[in-house]
């Protein structure tokens, strides 16, 4: 391992080297997540150090799991002789009682936002001007409480055809005071099925965190790539050095930001309603922040 045994030493990443079935190196880490002592295992049998089959046949035959392991949740992966360890018990929880709070949180708003669309309802508009604010307010309380029923539910929901580009005149009559002064491109097209106020929200929260901690320009791009549709939002900010904790609930430092996370939280949620998913990544001299759609309803049509 040469030099990169000082690293591994001070990792929060357990690492267990291994060779025919027997313990060559693990890192003080892999020995508290394992529960051993290092000295007691080294040289010894692999099944001594992880005492747990399903372990022993990642650590052999290669794969990736998250597995309880002696009361903490580990992701472990393996690689030819080696067995990556990280633990996600305290994310895991973490994760869980965000659930639990986007449960009670939309069983709380659903009331006062029924209330709120019976009183627009009643009301009654003197005016062109005033019936176009009533009809864009209703717009957004709807949208509100279709977003109360997307943090509540799981899995996939069924939504309608339609084309990229008729988000964008939403999205510039809500971000008119952020736009400004901006160099913002929108360039997605594109049909997905999909339920359009809730790709709407995903794309408001990533055009808002471009926005809010990008460099322009911001481009929003769209494009096909393995049977999928990719919708993009992208800058020209620095490269980060993660990009996959950021969507994660409580994760803070977003490009230098103290951002909670919760928003990139809420676009793999929302994406998942879909049958799609999020990621970020660097492309391209970019920092992408994007979302994905199946096309798969095409065949079926």
């Amino acid at each position: 391992m040469g030099g990169g045994v000082k690293y591994w030493e001070e990792a929060r990443e357990g690492l267990l080297v291994h060779e025919d079935r027997r313990v060559v190196y693990l890192n003080p880490k892999a020995a508290q997540l394992l529960g051993v002592e290092r000295e007691k295992v080294l040289g010894k049998p692999l099944l001594l150090a992880l005492r747990d089959h399903r372990l022993e046949a990642l650590a052999l035959f290669g794969g990736e799991r998250v597995l309880e392991v002696r009361g903490r949740w580990l992701s472990v992966r393996a690689l030819p002789g080696a067995l990556y360890l990280l633990d996600e018990t305290e994310e895991r929880t973490r994760r869980l009682g965000l659930e639990e709070a986007a449960q009670v949180l939309a069983h709380e708003f659903r009331t006062p936002l029924a209330g709120i669309l019976s009183l627009l309802e009643a009301l009654t508009p003197r005016g062109p001007e005033e019936e176009a604010v009533l009809a864009h307010l209703k717009a957004e309380a709807r949208r509100l409480a279709r977003l109360v029923e997307d943090l509540s539910l799981e899995g996939r929901r069924p939504g309608r055809v339609f084309d990229l580009e008729e988000l964008w005149p939403r999205l510039q009559a809500l971000l008119r005071e952020r736009l400004q002064g901006r160099a913002v491109l929108y360039e997605a097209k594109g049909e997905v099925r999909a339920d359009p106020d809730a790709v709407f929200q995903a794309l408001l929260n990533l055009l808002d965190n471009a926005l809010k901690y990008g460099q322009d320009p911001v481009r929003v791009v769209s494009f096909r790539e393995e049977g999928r549709l990719h919708l993009e939002v992208r800058d020209q900010g620095p490269p980060l050095e993660a990009y996959e904790p950021l969507f994660l609930p409580g994760h803070r430092g977003f490009q230098g930001g103290l951002g909670r996370g919760l928003g990139l939280y809420l676009v793999r949620r929302l994406s998942g309603t879909w049958g799609g998913g999020a990621y970020a990544l660097r492309r391209e001299g970019e920092n992408a922040f994007g979302v994905y759609f199946p096309l798969d309803w095409k065949k079926e049509a």
